[in-house]
């Protein structure tokens, strides 16, 4: 049997707002995964109850077929060891290479049955955090056939120099690969024709005359993340709007905070521009179409390392939209200047003028020192807008190709091959390399070794508890459920209560609960708190 597996919540908020790109990524990635991959069964398993329920419920509205829902199990943290133990896998495949890749490795060095390679994806490079990241997986270690995923050359490039730096730090090296493949578009988005009509009525209900050239900005509206709307604000205003033979509207589309919408509200208004730019902050996802079909070109100077890959200029090259966008990270991987777009040129550096206070700095103004330091051409940028809005033949060509590039290169369908290829192979090279040596994770640094000092007492094995109040009258919280469930409390409720007023020893509590001394000792301290046991 092949067998899929993770460990990452892929819905990071449930059913909340997936404006972040990193959201989006990661639940369009899953939905594909299971429409078009090709594994026997999938298990999912991760320390949130309440992600796992919204995982299941998102699979209801997904469009999957009952065999494609038989496939799927998730599985409840104290349970996977027991799993992996017991059953082989394919795979495991994380969605961020940050947090759980190296934790996952002493996982399974300790309970795998079979060798099998760890996978994940990259997406932001950004910030202080991604240094401590790299230090953990370089000093993991990792086997050869483990592999982070990148979604861009770019990208590639800038981890392979945070693993350099992490094993520095740690004292050896992550001696897993790193793999170039791409995001993608879902094939139903792109096998449906542009709804015009629906394009012409989000004009309407947002005042954009019918004649008007479109410019679409799509994405995080903040000079902390994405980029610095201001300096194309004032290319649009000087030189795109008195030069253009058509008329023209700036359209800002993005998730976006009261005070990121101030910010750009009081640099429209210093131009001068109200009348030409609309703003649409936290749009919901389902407008997202009719607000593509309401567009002629897509714009995106970005400026800020926070992007690796760029969906939106898949989005609207799937849309059939051209796009003029920077020529930075990702996206010289999405645009073939003068085919489907044009690249506008970026300026940078090899100096940090804030290096010296890198690590002292919060990460979001970290981020925004980096791209204030990044110059996009604003003269190139306007001369390719205006190529553009002048041309509609140029427009329709270079949107047919971009279309047809998305078509051939980017639909999920394909895309999730190409993930599926690379783990077969690093499959069979596991299957060969055999499983890496046992190792304690030294991360594993818990509360209970950090805070033991922090109670009064502890509970001794021969300390007597007694039974009171009624283990159906309370309900635990959903995020703990797994460790307290109904028949075990009941279980230790009825050891204590055969004592009678004597009680029991913790020591039988702990016998009659049959678990690990760690999650028993939890369950007796839990009904302690909330009344079910009492001290003697």
């Amino acid at each position: 049997m092949k067998r899929f597996g993770s460990i990452y919540p892929f819905l990071e908020n449930g059913w909340g707002p997936r404006h972040l790109g990193r959201l989006v990524a990661n639940y369009e990635f899953v939905k594909a995964l299971l429409t078009y991959g090709s594994f026997d069964e999938y298990v999912f398993s991760n320390s949130s109850r309440a992600n796992l329920n919204a995982f299941s419920g998102a699979l209801r509205t997904w469009r999957l077929s009952d065999a494609q829902l038989s496939r799927v199990r998730c599985v409840p943290y104290p349970a996977l060891p027991a799993v992996l133990q017991a059953e082989r896998f394919h795979v495991f495949h994380l969605g961020g290479w940050g947090w759980f890749m190296p934790g996952l490795h002493y996982t399974r060095t300790r309970y795998a049955c079979n060798p099998w390679p760890i996978t994940a994806v990259t997406h932001s490079l950004h910030g202080p955090d991604v240094v401590d990241h790299a230090v953990r997986l370089s000093h993991a270690g990792l086997a050869p056939y483990d592999a982070v995923f990148c979604t861009s050359v770019d990208a590639r490039q800038a981890l392979r120099r945070l693993l350099d730096g992490g094993a520095a730090i740690a004292g050896r090296a992550f001696n897993g690969r790193l793999e170039h493949l791409p995001l993608g578009i879902d094939d139903a988005h792109l096998d449906a024709a542009a709804d015009r009509d629906a394009g012409r009525r989000f004009r309407a209900q947002v005042g954009i005359a019918p004649d008007a050239t479109v410019l679409l900005v799509l994405g995080r509206m903040t000079p902390f993340q994405k980029m610095d709307l201001v300096p194309l604000l004032q290319t649009f205003a000087r030189a795109i709007l008195p030069q253009s033979a058509r008329p023209v509207t700036l359209l800002l589309a993005g998730s976006a905070t009261p005070d990121d919408v101030l910010l750009v509200r009081q640099a429209i208004g210093r131009y001068g521009i109200q009348s030409h730019v609309t703003i649409r902050p936290e749009f919901p996802q389902g407008d997202k179409a009719a607000l593509l079909a309401a567009s002629d070109i897509l714009v995106s100077p970005v400026d800020n390392a926070q992007e690796t890959f760029g969906l939106s200029l898949l989005e609207a090259m799937a849309a059939g939209l051209p796009v003029v966008a920077s020529r930075f990270d990702g996206y010289k991987d999405l645009v073939q200047d003068g085919v489907d777009g044009f690249l506008i040129d970026t300026y940078g550096g090899t100096s940090d003028a804030a290096g010296e206070w890198f690590d002292l700095t919060d990460p979001n103004v970290a981020q925004l020192v980096q791209s204030q330091g990044v110059a996009v051409d604003l003269a190139q940028l306007a001369e390719r807008v205006l190529r553009l809005i002048g041309d509609a033949g140029l427009r329709a060509a270079m949107g047919a190709a971009g279309r047809a590039k998305v078509d051939r290169e980017y639909r999920w369908s394909r895309v999730i091959a190409r993930y599926e290829e690379t783990w077969d192979r690093l499959a069979a090279e596991a299957l060969a390399a055999g499983l890496p040596p046992a190792g304690d994770n030294p991360y594993n640094l818990g509360p209970a070794r950090i805070f033991p000092h922090y109670p009064s007492q502890t509970l001794s094995p021969d300390r007597r508890l007694a039974a009171c109040g009624d283990p159906s009258d309370v309900r635990p919280y959903e995020e703990v459920a797994w460790l307290v469930a109904p028949p075990l409390l009941a279980r230790l409720h009825a050891c204590a209560a055969a004592g009678g007023e004597a009680g029991a020893p913790v020591a039988d509590l702990l016998a009659e609960a049959s678990l690990p001394a760690p999650q028993g000792e939890f369950a007796v301290r839990w009904m302690l708190k909330y009344g079910l046991l009492r001290t003697l």
